[in-house]
């Protein structure tokens, strides 16, 4: 494995299409990001506590699909029929949970 210095980020174009732009964040890390200065964090949370507190009183109207590898998505249904509760409902609470734990950090 080579030592050093990574390779420079290779933007998408500024009129990307959304595959393009999905892409490119599936196929990148964020901390790579951050210490490329593609990105940086915000420390204003000020959005991001409204945000959250407005979606803890939602009904789950929305769907998300989400890739897992096999292995992973078999262990999840085995954690929710060891729970008994459905494999959304189980994923859903890990969302709700590491939700609440970010925007408690500073």
């Amino acid at each position: 494995m080579k030592k050093g210095r990574a390779s420079p980020i290779r933007l998408p174009r500024e009129n990307a299409r959304y595959a393009e732009l999905a892409d490119f964040f599936d196929q990148r890390d964020g901390t790579e990001l951050l210490t490329q200065g593609v990105m940086e964090p915000d420390p204003d949370r000020e959005d991001l506590d409204r945000m959250l507190l407005e979606y803890w009183k939602q009904p789950n109207t929305r769907q998300l699909n989400i890739r897992l590898p096999a292995g992973a998505k078999r262990m999840i249904e085995k954690l929710a029929k060891r729970k008994t509760v459905q494999v959304s409902t189980l994923v859903r609470m890990w969302v709700i949970d590491s939700l609440r734990r970010e925007a408690m950090k500073p």
